[in-house]
């Protein structure tokens, strides 16, 4: 990873634990780099749900990553979306590169006039790009769980793609994955715990265990280049 030491922003839309940024959150910290967290929703211990909206100053950071979520952009109605997704545009339009992971790619293309849908067939387990993917960073394995998928406009450069979804894709220096980096086993067990019943009919969880247990050193180690080609890049 660059040996730049650099600040990062870290954007949570969950609800679970410390976890939300898994293995990026480490290999970040790993290699000496100074992150931030700002977590859009939180709950206090007597069960208040409290949404942040006040995202912090841009210019206070050399990057932003921001992560999934369960919710869908096009069933979201509240004012903190369309405030995040103007953040979005003001990071793009200043160049502070953003990584989008999930929902927060759909945020990015939001914010770049595209849109979100609903997949043809939800896209869980591990995945490996098509043949003809031109991002600098391995075809698979990664991790994913999704059931949408991002429209894009003609002049986003799409660099990956499965038959169910875009994957990666680039808009100045802001990237977009559909698929999940930042899972470890930690988390992983966390999303079965809070939605495991969306696996049903597509892939057993014990299917889904034992394809992590196999290629978890190879997709950490995807990551890892992931981040690198993503503070390096120009």
């Amino acid at each position: 990873m660059t040996s730049t030491i650099k600040t990062v922003l870290l954007i949570t839309h969950e609800q679970t634990s410390s976890t939300d940024t898994g293995l990026v959150g480490q290999a970040l910290l790993d290699a000496g780099h100074i992150i931030k967290t700002h977590e859009v929703f939180s709950v206090s211990p007597d069960g208040t749900r409290t949404i942040n909206a006040d995202f912090p100053d841009p210019r206070d950071f050399d990057a932003v990553i921001a992560f999934g979520s369960f919710g869908h952009i096009y069933e979201i109605h509240d004012d903190w979306i369309t405030r995040e997704i103007l953040y979005i545009s003001v990071l793009h339009q200043q160049e502070i590169p953003y990584l989008g992971i999930c929902f927060g790619a759909q945020l990015l293309a939001e914010s770049v006039g595209g849109t979100t849908v609903r997949a043809d067939r939800m896209e869980a387990g591990l995945i490996t790009f098509e043949p003809g993917y031109t991002c600098p960073v391995p075809p698979g394995p990664w991790f994913s769980w999704h059931s949408d998928k991002v429209e894009l406009p003609e002049h986003i450069d799409v660099l990956a793609t499965t038959a169910i979804a875009p994957q990666v894709f680039r808009t100045g220096r802001s990237i977009g994955v559909q698929f999940h980096p930042e899972a470890d086993g930690d988390l992983m067990e966390e999303w079965i715990r809070l939605g495991g019943h969306e696996l049903e009919g597509v892939l057993s969880i014990e299917d889904f265990r034992r394809q992590w247990a196999v290629h978890e050193p190879a997709a950490e180690s995807n990551t890892r280049e992931l981040l690198d080609w993503f503070l390096s890049s120009p």
